[in-house]
């Protein structure tokens, strides 16, 4: 037989969950994963955790978007114990933990994770791609025959570390104003063609904060089709958590807005709840410890690294002040860490119960820090401190009427300024990229409908409830852990100061207001005065040629008079009018006119003139007020109509490109299928035909060497002559055909 037909040696498969497991329907293995979580945690499994289980189990890549806290990182743990322990089965984490970055991989550890030591192995995207050490671990058969699944933690890091290698994040404010989010991860864009590497191998993706945009570019990069992917969408909402929105009144830069909602002096630190501040730069994590030992009444303790009450913690940190801090913060050493989103990613600490966050930035990048608090299941609260205006940006709600798709400083610059429930805002966000501006949009509403059906707690952010949020962000200083849920639940009372800390006092005197026309009867009243002083001064100085009365007291100074003659009390009144030291007896004179002419006719004249002027001024005001409301109304109702109609038209765009990716996804799917069948069927008759012919060809062969054999004997006695031996005299001589001799050098003779 051919070897290119011999059956090739079996090969090693990959590790799978018991037969029995494999024939249960959808029904059965879903109880069955539900008995065994109930066993193992003491608690029921989510319903989405057990089908995001069954996915893995068919071999199904998949997709779980879920909000912080929902217990994602607990689905590989489940899928792991399906597995038999004897077959020593692998689940292989990617997680950007920053202390998991070391590249150091020793020969040790490498060793044990082939023999099966460990079940679960966490790394770093920058081990899993750049260690020489851990590659041979990882393309090692029994490895490979091993793993069960590779789980991709905080997976929306592709995506945003796409943006940084296309050169996009340069232009975008949103992304320079948070650090350490992707710059120093460029690995999680490089991983595609290493996870490709395994065959069979279920991915998990795990994200809190993905948007429709960057699920796409996930894909794309990971080179999945979504006909090969299973998506997994849990509640993103944390209705747990209380957001406030505050105004910075000071810059961004001093970060003196923190200093009133840090806890009073005479709270001791251990009684102060677990908080993250965080900020988009490094520099500003040391200028944030400055402010909370100022307000702690300790200024220079950011110089002590062993501080009870704050450190920092950012990219730039050492490795062993960044565990220490983590370390000391988890145990309750201290109740503050100033710090970037570094901190934010892979941590997932029970005890944190307020979040910080400094200036605006990407909405996806604020929900995932403020969904470190809460994750206990108890009330957590976070506070948003936003610049009032940002240059450049849109700092009011008009200036996105003619916004129809928002980019990522859109959203950044809405989520400051939007009028709507914040907690709708963000999931929205969450959902379509959009961060909604008007409760009149589409969206919002369904959102808002989606909510109340689903039992959601009534929402207290800042838009929601603004008289509750002022009360509670005049008393953050006075949160204790005691009193942590009572006060953010609005059930303790707390006293509610008369000035607003939160309001800065304008510094900039007020502009004097233009003068207001005089009445005819306060006009005639002005010349009388200066006729009266002019009698008064040439009684006073009868040879006086120097200067004349006008220049002492002229029409100028009488109609200041005249304009506020109702007030004056006294003489003293008009001595700023006068403009300077007056004649002696002036002042006298004056007053003595104001008061003549208060009680005549013609003051009762003029009040009913100037009331008259008030209300024309009142009515004509109202008007200007009535028709420009009038036409922002009608530019509202024509945006939000061409805003209704453009995202109807869109939606069903996108429904249709769905569809039609579909229809073109199992076109493709069943043309591969015919494919495959075809090329087995072609190779199954080649083979066919090849067995059938075979014998024929074998016995064309046998017949081909029998008459090269039977050629060759004929010749060997033709060159042997006629006593046998082909070397003897009858050289050249062959007898011929009648009893001829034939001669090679000449003509036959008769014998």
């Amino acid at each position: 037989m051919d070897p290119a037909f011999d059956k090739q040696p079996n090969q090693k498969k990959r590790i799978t969950v018991c037969d029995t497991l494999l024939q249960k329907d959808q029904a059965q293995l879903e109880a069955h994963i539900k008995e065994k979580a109930l066993l193992t945690y003491k608690q029921q499994a989510k319903t989405l955790q057990v089908e995001a289980v069954c996915s893995l189990v068919r071999g199904r890549n998949t997709f779980v978007l879920a909000g912080t806290g929902f217990g994602k990182s607990r689905i590989a743990e489940m899928y792991f114990r399906l597995f038999d322990k004897k077959k020593k089965p692998v689940v292989l984490v990617l997680n950007p933990l920053d202390a998991l970055r070391d590249n150091q991989f020793k020969a040790k550890i490498a060793r044990k994770i082939v023999a099966g030591f460990f079940n679960f192995v966490y790394l770093s995207p920058e081990v899993f791609l750049n260690n020489s050490l851990f590659k041979e671990v990882y393309y090692n058969p029994d490895f490979q025959h091993r793993l069960a699944t590779i789980v991709i933690d905080e997976a929306q890091m592709i995506y945003t570390w796409g943006l940084v290698a296309s050169g996009k994040a340069k232009k975008s404010s949103s992304h320079g104003r948070t650090k350490d989010v992707a710059v120093f991860r460029p690995s999680y864009g490089k991983l595609a063609a290493q996870l490709n590497a395994t065959e069979g191998v279920p991915l998990l993706l795990l994200s809190a904060t993905c948007r429709p945009i960057a699920v796409d570019s996930i894909l794309k990069n990971l080179r999945i089709t979504e006909d090969n992917i299973t998506f997994v969408k849990a509640e993103l909402t944390r209705p747990e958590i209380r957001i406030l929105r505050l105004p910075m009144n000071h810059s961004l830069k001093s970060c003196h807005d923190l200093i009133p909602v840090i806890e009073l002096q005479g709270t001791r630190s251990k009684n102060i709840a677990p908080t993250l501040i965080y900020s988009g730069q490094r520099n500003a994590t040391f200028q944030v410890m400055k402010n909370v030992n100022k307000a702690r009444g300790t200024p220079g303790a950011e110089y002590n690294p062993r501080s009870s009450m704050i450190r920092r913690y950012h990219a730039n940190t050492g490795d062993y002040s960044k565990a220490d801090a983590v370390e000391k913060f988890t145990s309750g050493k201290f109740p503050y860490i100033a710090c970037t989103m570094a901190l934010g990613l892979g941590q997932n600490w029970k005890q944190v119960r307020k979040v910080i966050h400094m200036g605006r930035a990407d909405p996806s990048n604020i929900c995932q820090m403020i969904g470190c608090c809460g994750r206990d299941g108890r009330p957590g609260l976070a506070i948003l401190f936003m610049e009032k205006k940002r240059k450049n940006g849109k700092n009011c709600v008009d200036n996105f009427l003619n916004v129809k798709e928002q980019n990522n400083d859109n959203r950044m610059d809405a989520l400051a300024i939007t009028p709507v429930c914040l907690r709708i805002a963000f999931s929205l966000d969450n959902l379509c990229g959009h961060i909604p501006m008007s409760k009149d949009d589409l969206r919002y509403l369904h959102e808002e409908q989606r909510e109340i059906e689903q039992g959601f707690p009534k929402c207290r952010c800042s838009n929601c409830d603004p008289e509750g949020a002022i009360t509670l962000s005049q008393n953050i200083c006075r949160l204790t852990n005691k009193n942590f849920s009572d006060v953010v639940n609005d059930k303790e009372n707390l006293p509610r100061p008369t000035i607003n800390p939160f309001v800065q006092k304008k510094t900039r005197q007020p502009c004097k207001p233009a003068p207001k026309e005089l009445t005819s009867v306060l006009k005639e009243f002005s010349v009388h005065l200066v006729k009266a002083f002019e009698v008064f001064f040439w009684k006073k100085f009868p040879k006086s040629a120097s200067f004349l009365p006008e220049d002492l007291f002229g029409l100028d100074r009488a109609h200041s008079i005249a304009q506020h003659v109702a007030t004056i009390e006294r003489p003293q009144d008009i001595l700023k009018d006068l403009g300077g030291a007056p004649v002696h007896g002036q002042l006298d004179l004056i007053y003595e006119c104001v008061v003549k002419f208060r009680q005549g006719d013609r003051f009762d004249q003029h009040l009913r003139e100037e009331s008259d002027r008030i209300n024309k001024l009142n009515n004509e005001k109202n008007q200007k007020r009535v028709e420009a409301n009038a036409r922002a109304r009608g530019k509202r109702d024509l945006a939000n109509r061409e805003t209704k109609d453009e995202t109807m038209h869109r939606l069903a765009a996108e429904e249709k490109d769905r569809s039609e990716k579909r229809i073109a996804a199992e076109k493709k799917k069943e043309k591969t299928i015919e494919r495959e069948k075809a090329a087995v069927k072609k190779k199954e008759d080649s083979k066919r035909k090849w067995e059938n012919d075979r014998p024929i060809l074998e016995g064309f062969k046998r017949q081909a060497l029998e008459a090269a054999a039977n050629r060759e004997v004929v010749e060997q006695e033709a060159l042997a002559g006629p006593s046998g031996n082909g070397r003897g005299r009858g050289r050249g001589r062959v007898k011929g055909r009648g009893g001829m001799v034939t001669s090679r050098r000449g003509r036959g003779k008769k014998k």
